[in-house]
Protein backbone atom coordinates (compact mmCIF):
# COMPACT_ATOMS: atom_id res chain seq x y z
CA UNK A 1 0.00 0.00 0.00
CA UNK A 2 3.26 2.28 -0.36
CA UNK A 3 1.86 5.74 -1.16
CA UNK A 4 -1.81 4.92 -1.08
CA UNK A 5 -3.64 6.77 2.26
CA UNK A 6 -7.22 6.32 3.91
CA UNK A 7 -9.02 8.08 6.44
CA UNK A 8 -11.92 7.52 8.89
CA UNK A 9 -13.09 9.77 11.52
CA UNK A 10 -13.36 8.60 15.48
CA UNK A 11 -16.94 7.99 16.42
CA UNK A 12 -18.62 9.77 19.89
CA UNK A 13 -16.94 6.49 21.44
CA UNK A 14 -13.78 7.43 19.97
CA UNK A 15 -13.83 4.48 17.83
CA UNK A 16 -13.04 4.22 14.13
CA UNK A 17 -13.54 2.00 11.38
CA UNK A 18 -10.34 0.31 9.91
CA UNK A 19 -10.56 1.88 5.60
CA UNK A 20 -11.45 -1.14 3.73
CA UNK A 21 -8.70 -0.28 1.02
CA UNK A 22 -6.01 -0.55 4.52
CA UNK A 23 -8.16 -3.92 5.71
CA UNK A 24 -7.95 -5.74 1.79
CA UNK A 25 -4.29 -4.33 1.30
CA UNK A 26 -3.35 -5.74 4.82
CA UNK A 27 -5.28 -8.97 4.80
CA UNK A 28 -7.14 -7.56 8.03
CA UNK A 29 -10.18 -10.42 8.37
CA UNK A 30 -12.39 -10.43 11.45
CA UNK A 31 -11.31 -11.91 14.32
CA UNK A 32 -7.74 -11.08 13.44
CA UNK A 33 -5.59 -9.11 16.94
CA UNK A 34 -3.89 -5.73 16.02
CA UNK A 35 -0.83 -4.11 17.76
CA UNK A 36 -0.94 -0.39 17.91
CA UNK A 37 2.50 1.07 18.21
CA UNK A 38 3.07 5.27 18.95
CA UNK A 39 5.94 6.65 17.40
CA UNK A 40 5.73 10.71 18.32
CA UNK A 41 2.39 11.34 16.87
CA UNK A 42 2.24 8.43 13.74
CA UNK A 43 0.40 5.36 14.67
CA UNK A 44 1.33 2.44 12.75
CA UNK A 45 -0.69 -1.34 12.98
CA UNK A 46 0.70 -5.04 12.60
CA UNK A 47 -1.19 -8.18 12.53
CA UNK A 48 -0.08 -9.86 15.44
CA UNK A 49 -2.55 -12.61 15.41
CA UNK A 50 -4.59 -13.78 12.26
CA UNK A 51 -7.82 -15.97 12.80
CA UNK A 52 -8.04 -18.56 10.35
CA UNK A 53 -11.53 -19.07 10.12
CA UNK A 54 -14.19 -19.86 7.62
CA UNK A 55 -17.35 -17.93 9.16
CA UNK A 56 -19.42 -19.01 6.22
CA UNK A 57 -18.39 -22.71 7.96
CA UNK A 58 -18.53 -21.72 11.08
CA UNK A 59 -22.57 -20.11 11.08
CA UNK A 60 -23.49 -23.20 9.15
CA UNK A 61 -22.04 -24.99 11.82
CA UNK A 62 -23.70 -23.42 14.54
CA UNK A 63 -27.15 -23.51 13.12
CA UNK A 64 -26.67 -27.28 12.67
CA UNK A 65 -25.73 -27.53 16.86
CA UNK A 66 -29.93 -25.89 16.94
CA UNK A 67 -31.55 -28.51 14.63
CA UNK A 68 -33.52 -30.77 16.66
CA UNK A 69 -32.25 -34.75 16.46
CA UNK A 70 -34.74 -37.11 16.05
CA UNK A 71 -34.41 -38.00 20.43
CA UNK A 72 -34.96 -34.63 21.39
CA UNK A 73 -37.70 -34.70 18.84
CA UNK A 74 -39.32 -37.67 20.76
CA UNK A 75 -38.67 -35.92 23.83
CA UNK A 76 -41.11 -32.74 23.00
CA UNK A 77 -43.67 -35.02 21.50
CA UNK A 78 -43.59 -37.08 25.12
Amino acid sequence: MSGSSATSKASRKNQTTIPQRVRKALGIAKGDTLLWTIEGNEVSIKIINRVNVDWNKTSEMSLLEWAPTEEKEKEIEA
